[in-house]
């Protein structure tokens, strides 16, 4: 059973054996299955025990479901920051009443092709998937969907909701704004969110592309895993109070983030914002509360969806094949020296759902203090 297995192996990636991956390092992830004795929790196991937990706190059946799909997926694909460990502060926002469940979601048609969701101050991951199942359903009729969301909460893993249409055999888009953490190229003082963006697109091999990126230099859940870590930021990556160059978390808290590649990101950054807070009609900038440290009121985040049905352009195999001709060309271009073989975006991150998926997900000390904690706090059995 996979949650009574342990892994102890040290080495390259356990994703070699789920298709070849073959990479020793992912950045600031968790680790790999072959670099740590854990416990491992079998999907199934790992999704009750959300549901419970969200039940056990009064949120409705169905938007414990809805959340607890969204939490696996990144842990299946080795994000934990957007995974079980973001279950207590779900928790406590639905206890103070900060997240209603159920919330009375009301959908507005403003054009054929595009419609609007007042989220009503419920889950985020409940009103991403209504919103990117609803594109999908306009794109579906009129060839393109657009969904806009306004009073929403952080809807966890933007390219969750990519997945969702590529799997579909559509392209997806979302992004959302988010508290403001992230300095204008320049500035010193925060004014945007990290604002994430995602891309995803069918492939032939099933797996899709997935682009999702914080505008950023760091996510904001990078510089909780860094912090939790006690490690250091990378250089250039953040300001402390004073409008100096940092590398402590703690200094950055109370400081900024930078822009990706300065103003790229910032102009990708304005975008996210302008899409997700001004057109849906939701918070921006300062409007919007910060899911740990708002507890006077909701936090009124937006998102935007879009799907495309791609065969109303091209015929599927015509553009599954030449997708495939594209990615083919990007796997065969020569590494840098000592590199690790390359990947198209997504692709490291299947290798991980198919190896957690077939022998659990790890289970480090972070998430084990936090199923400790809600095990004691709501009274829910441990997931294995």
């Amino acid at each position: 059973m996979p949650g009574q297995r342990r892994s102890s192996r040290r080495g390259t990636c356990a994703t070699r054996s789920a298709g070849g991956c073959g990479v020793s390092s992912h950045g600031y992830g968790p680790p790999c299955l072959e670099d740590s004795v854990t416990p491992n929790i079998a999907p199934e196991a790992h999704r009750r025990f959300v549901r419970e937990v969200l039940r056990a706190v009064g949120a409705a059946p169905g938007d414990a479901d809805a959340v607890a799909d969204g939490l696996l997926w990144a842990d299946l694909r080795a994000r934990p920051a957007q995974g079980l460990l973001r279950l207590p502060i779900l928790v406590r926002r639905v206890a103070r009443k900060l997240i209603r469940s159920p919330a009375p979601m009301a959908w507005t048609a403003v054009a054929p092709a595009a419609h609007s969701l007042d989220a009503a101050y419920g889950f985020g991951h409940v009103a991403g998937r209504l919103g990117m199942t609803r594109a999908l359903e306009l794109a579906g009729a009129e060839g393109i969907g657009l969904v806009a969301v306004r009073r929403s909460l952080h809807y966890g893993a933007a390219g969750y909701y990519c997945a969702l249409a590529a799997d579909a055999g559509f392209l997806g888009f979302t992004c959302s704004n988010a508290f403001p953490k992230v300095a204008p190229f320049g500035g010193t003082r925060a004014v945007l969110g990290t604002n994430p963006l995602a891309f995803g697109c069918p492939t032939p091999s099933g797996a899709p592309l997935l682009v999702d990126l914080a505008t950023s230099t760091l996510a904001g859940s990078d510089v909780r895993t860094i912090h939790g870590a006690r490690g250091r930021l990378p250089a250039g990556s953040a300001l402390d109070s004073a409008g100096k160059p940092t590398d402590d978390p703690e200094a950055a808290a109370g400081g900024c983030l930078l822009p990706a590649a300065g103003p790229k990101g910032f102009g990708l950054g304005l975008m996210v914002e302008i899409l997700s807070g001004v057109l849906a009609g939701a918070g921006v900038g300062r409007e919007v509360g910060s899911l740990f440290s708002t507890w006077d009121r909701s936090i009124d985040a937006g998102h935007v969806f879009v799907a495309i049905d791609l065969e109303r352009f091209v015929p599927r195999q015509t553009f599954l094949t030449r997708v495939g001709q594209l990615l083919d060309w990007v796997r065969t271009a020569p590494p840098v020296e000592g590199g690790d073989a390359i990947r198209y975006p997504g692709e490291i991150r299947a290798c991980y759902a198919a190896a957690y998926g077939r022998d659990g997900i790890p289970c480090d000390e972070a998430m084990q203090r936090v199923i400790d904690e809600l095990t004691g706090e709501v009274g829910v059995a441990r997931p294995w």
